[in-house]
């Protein structure tokens, strides 16, 4: 930016007027000026990229992978509704609430290692109920042993 202004300034040096200031607030008038025009600029483009980006529709390129996704969180859903409300309830706050055993025993008033076995045979049960209905192989990792 200030190669820009010397180098306007080398090849209009009409521009510059002594009787008006001295070269030094020239150039610094010229420097100002300039970059008020490449934030004015910048703040353009970047208003127009976001007017853009708003009116382009989203496009899911793997419609086929949010379809398993979706399903695969109906029949987990549907294989919570087997489980006991003791299991349902603990494995509910570990798994989708993110609190640890601790926590868990605390909300539902129970020992932790009370927690700790409904939790686990919860999963197991899970794990067995949608491998049989085909729903997912042994592979999630939150529904391994």
């Amino acid at each position: 930016m200030i190669q820009e202004v010397f180098l306007r300034l080398w090849n209009e040096p009409e521009k510059f007027d002594p009787a008006r200031g001295t070269l030094r607030a020239f150039l610094l008038a010229q420097t100002h000026g300039r970059s008020v025009d490449l934030v004015r600029a910048e703040s353009a483009r970047r208003r127009r990229e976001e007017r853009q980006a708003a009116q382009e529709p989203v496009i899911h390129d793997d419609i086929e992978r949010e379809v398993e996704q979706l399903t695969l969180a109906e029949n987990v859903r549907v294989a919570l509704l087997d489980l006991s409300e003791s299991e349902r309830a603990a494995i509910e706050l570990a798994c989708f609430g993110g609190h640890s055993y601790r926590e868990v025993a605390e909300l539902l008033g129970e020992p932790e290692g009370t927690v700790k076995s409904r939790i686990r045979a919860g999963l197991g049960r899970l794990r067995t109920t949608l491998v049989a209905s085909g729903a997912t192989n042994e592979g999630g990792p939150w529904l391994e042993s």
